[in-house]
């Protein structure tokens, strides 16, 4: 019996701070628990049975009476709600900046060429597979990876032939850097002049082992060879873009 008291005295004060807020707003109990649960019984249970509301029902009540769980609650006498001086926006921040389109990378027109005969390092001459080259004519433009955001004058080279092969199967793409300072071992594209002008005659696909003032020295895989080119022949030397500078800039 005792516990049963016990249990009526505390909910009744709850249902006191409920009963001004419904009247003064004009809304029965019924309307109110229609509203936070879409049953009519929250508010007559808490008179009547002494049911105390979770804490999501709660929150519901308060907000719809425009009233605070803590007052509610019994913790505070004050029934109004505390709105914050300091409003948010309604409007989307997008915390990454604007969104800047990244033009794609031109795949310019390759394709295979007869044989170039050049010097081994041993002095015999040999013939070495090479490529046609139109940097006017674009098959088509390729996304650009995201690591390659910013970087300029990019184009793109399918490979041809078996010369590079197992570095490079015939039909791959490679992107090529013309920014990037060439070093000793990196895949370049060598763009071979017609030796009395510097329109490009020709290019080749091959890996970088030197080069000096005067000539520089290419590898290929197959059928292995080294070689070397004057530089009066070259018109341009480009960096292929390994994996890691795909992925990672």
């Amino acid at each position: 019996m005792a516990e049963g008291a016990a249990k009526s005295s505390n909910d009744t004060g709850l249902f006191d701070r409920i009963e001004p807020l419904m009247a003064d707003l004009g809304i029965s109990a019924r309307e109110l628990s229609l509203r936070i649960t879409g049953k009519p019984d929250l508010v007559r249970d808490i008179r009547r049975k002494g049911h105390k509301p979770n804490a999501d029902n709660l929150h519901a009540m308060a907000n719809e009476l425009g009233t605070t769980v803590e007052y509610l609650m019994g913790g505070t006498d004050d029934a109004e709600q505390v709105f914050s001086e300091v409003g948010v926006s309604d409007t989307h921040v997008d915390w990454r900046g604007s969104e800047r389109v990244e033009p794609g990378i031109p795949l310019v027109g390759t394709g295979d060429c007869a044989d170039l005969e050049v010097c081994d390092t041993s002095g015999q001459m040999v013939r070495v597979e090479r490529s046609s080259f139109d940097s006017d004519y674009h098959v088509r433009m390729i996304a650009r990876p995201p690591a390659l955001r910013g970087a300029r004058d990019l184009y793109a080279i399918y490979f041809h032939g078996e010369s590079m092969e197992p570095r490079f199967a015939p039909g791959e793409v490679g992107i090529v850097d013309p920014g990037r300072p060439v070093r000793s071992g990196d895949y370049v594209v060598v763009q071979i002049n017609t030796g009395d002008s510097d329109e490009v005659a020709t290019v080749l696909v091959k890996r970088l082992i030197a080069m000096n003032a005067r000539e520089i020295t290419l590898e290929q895989f197959n059928p292995a060879l080294t070689f070397t080119l004057e530089r009066t022949r070259i018109a341009r030397i480009h960096r292929i873009l390994p994996q890691t500078e795909l992925l990672f800039g």
